[in-house]
């Protein structure tokens, strides 16, 4: 069940491309998780897409030439191992790039912030990585 913030400069993505990026960007994390795809699952990975003014973003202490987009992701520790956040990397990485209509070197960073399941609360209590591996999969979503 990650958590995104996507921070770019404003107009890099059309809804449509959003409304995309965010449905693939949910089954990559999903996938690379090991967290079922049933419809509740899906209802707990929550993604926010900031997009700030092109004169409030930066590059090199300059305003910024490229379209620059940032990715941060933050997932119960223990639910990816080396391989899949590589592959969650990866993946994000080209999802943004496809969705933002650049080709090439995509410039966009991902970083993945893991979180022991004793700091993130979900529903007032503590996160449980077992659990949502092995939830039943007639829940509704939220």
């Amino acid at each position: 069940m990650p958590k995104m913030m996507i921070h770019t400069p404003a107009g890099i993505f059309a809804a449509l491309s959003r409304e995309q990026l965010v449905t693939a960007l949910t089954d990559l994390a999903l996938e690379c998780e090991n967290l079922p795809k049933t419809p509740f699952v899906r209802s707990t990975v929550w993604i926010y897409f900031n997009e700030y003014p092109a004169d409030s973003v930066y590059m090199a202490g300059k305003p910024a030439t490229a379209k620059i987009i940032s990715l941060v992701i933050y997932a119960l520790e223990g639910g990816l191992d080396e391989p899949n956040k590589r592959r969650l990397i990866a993946g994000a990485t080209a999802l943004l790039g496809r969705h933002a209509g650049l080709e090439g070197r995509i410039p966009a960073y991902v970083v993945i912030r893991e979180v022991p399941e004793t700091n993130w609360g979900i529903f007032g209590e503590q996160g449980n990585l077992e659990a949502l591996r092995n939830m039943a999969s007639d829940l509704s979503p939220l």
